[in-house]
């Protein structure tokens, strides 16, 4: 499976309201698609909102 990196801008903080903040790290995938729902999902589990951009890029 491909390896991907990941940045989130502005993701937002459901438990704070009004805070934001950014994440960035690296997974593996099988493509960019699955990569960025995975992010997604991710987040959300942790409690965040992606309210920006996500960029996936193959490492």
């Amino acid at each position: 499976m491909p390896k991907y990196t990941f940045t989130a801008e502005k993701i937002a903080d459901t438990l704070t309201r009004g805070e934001s903040t950014s994440a960035s790290g690296t997974l593996r995938a099988p493509s960019p698609q699955a990569a960025r729902k995975a992010v997604e999902r991710s987040l959300r589990s942790r409690g965040y909102e992606p309210t920006g951009t996500i960029t996936i890029t193959q490492k």
